[in-house]
């Protein structure tokens, strides 16, 4: 009893307990590719990180409005891809979560991987991923294999002095009419104890294959077949927090995933040159490190200040024959604020700067006899996200966030205060989790990212 009561208690430094979304965690500075959690925030998002947190945010219902997810095209003078679960393009999901006994179960639908998603873009054949582009922005969609779709995520867990839970995913999708298909399964596991919690995650399998025919008049592409695929190897990540004094703790994970794929198209010189590519079996591996401290300070009883320092750094290998790098690294500092403005609602919000960070990267825009072999979407999308090819600092890198939180009894509804740009329309941020955004706030707009929150 006593150890279980210990576990609380550290727990309660990391901050009052909330049964949110992604938007309360984005509000407060969450900026991390694939939206997971915060370590030193307590949210119901965090069984993403660890599913052990299951334990402590129970009989509840989530559900998160949003879109598809992937959005790929061949545009006019560039290509456009949107990730799941950011700022502009909020992906669809939601689930349910209920105690039974001493155990806690939950069911949660379409929580897919950025990281996956992305690796899945890279994967594409450049032929593919330009099919039938005339040079108008209104070309027609790219041939973009799947990524994860119609992800499941089943938990269980339970525990007293030492909290524990496991989730299993699957995905599975098929497209007959383009002879495609996929599929995904992991395996998470977590622990919380006194002071410290730690998780597994493992990607056991991951693959997608299709075979389109493809045209494009105006890169020299006649009517042609290509079949392209892409397998994902064994991936890892292993992370977990703990609690050094007083309100403080630190964090951290390692995420690796290594990948082959597979394209049939033969390209000439000038198709290389221009749009990328490389017949035959590419293999890419990505691995991201993230270390860091988090803390908060109760200004009363109802109102928080949360801050953090971290050091992100990202390393992807494209192992063409131009070999294509990515280095990107940042020191990303965090401030937030939390306050319960009446009893029904509650306002937040955070600025997030980088106190320093740089990009070194080869070969990822600089379409030439001897550069980038990335598809254009790809190339696009990377670019948003660690930037283009070239050694430099991090520029302009200041983001400000605001969110709210409306509660009705049982019922709560979370989302961003909607930033919007000069013209009233809704502000397309970069396909990071929460980009820099340039706007004013829109009454016609008032929330973006919502999730309703259901207590039983």
């Amino acid at each position: 009893m006593k150890k279980s009561l210990l576990i609380v208690s550290a727990l309660s430094l990391i901050s009052t307990s909330a049964m949110a979304s992604q938007a309360r965690l984005l509000a407060l500075g969450m900026n991390e590719t694939d939206n997971e959690g915060m370590y030193h925030v307590s949210d119901a998002r965090n069984m993403f990180l660890n599913p052990a947190y299951i334990n402590l945010y129970s009989n509840h219902a989530v559900f998160e409005w949003g879109d598809t997810g992937l959005n790929a095209r061949a545009g006019a003078t560039t290509s456009v891809a949107t990730l799941n679960n950011n700022t502009s393009s909020p992906k669809a999901q939601g689930g349910v979560f209920k105690t039974y006994g001493d155990f806690v179960y939950g069911l949660y639908f379409g929580n897919e991987s950025n990281t996956s998603s992305l690796l899945r873009v890279a994967g594409t054949s450049a032929a593919s991923a330009m099919n039938a582009y005339t040079g108008a922005a209104t070309s027609p969609q790219s041939k973009m294999l799947q990524t994860a779709d119609n992800q499941v995520d089943l938990f269980f867990g339970g525990g007293s002095d030492l909290k524990w839970a496991v989730n299993p995913t699957v995905a599975f999708g098929k497209d007959d009419a383009r002879k495609a298909k996929d599929s995904a399964i992991a395996l998470r596991g977590g622990v919380i104890g006194s002071g410290w919690d730690a998780h597994l995650n493992v990607s056991l399998a991951s693959k997608a294959e299709a075979t389109d025919t493809i045209a494009a008049a105006a890169l020299g592409i006649a009517s042609t077949a290509v079949t392209q695929e892409f397998e994902g190897k064994l991936g890892l990540q292993v992370g977990g927090s703990y609690v050094f004094s007083g309100n403080n703790r630190a964090f951290g994970y390692v995420k690796h995933y290594g990948w082959e794929q597979k394209d049939s198209f033969g390209y000439n010189a000038t198709q290389q040159a221009n749009i990328g590519g490389q017949q035959g079996t590419v293999k890419g591996d990505f691995t991201s490190y993230y270390l860091g401290w988090g803390s908060h300070t109760d200004v009363n009883t109802t109102d928080k200040l949360f801050y953090s320092f971290a050091a992100k750094k990202t390393d992807i290998n494209l192992k063409f024959s131009n070999k294509g790098e990515i280095r990107h690294i940042a020191l990303p500092l965090t401030i937030g604020y939390e306050a319960q403005a009446t009893d029904w609602l509650v306002l937040r919000g955070s600025v997030v700067q980088n106190i320093w960070g740089q990009q070194d990267n080869k070969n990822v825009d600089n379409y030439a006899a001897g550069g980038t072999r990335l598809n254009k979407v790809a190339s696009n999308l990377i670019s948003k996200i660690y930037g283009g090819s070239g050694k430099k600092s991090l520029a302009n890198s200041t983001q400000v966030n605001a969110g709210a939180t409306l509660s009705f009894g049982q019922i709560s509804v979370d989302g961003l205060i909607s930033a919007t740009n000069g013209t009233g329309a809704q502000t397309k941020s970069a396909t990071d989790s929460n980009a820099p955004k340039v706007g004013i706030l829109s009454l016609e707009n008032l929330e973006t990212s919502v999730a309703v929150t259901y207590k039983f």
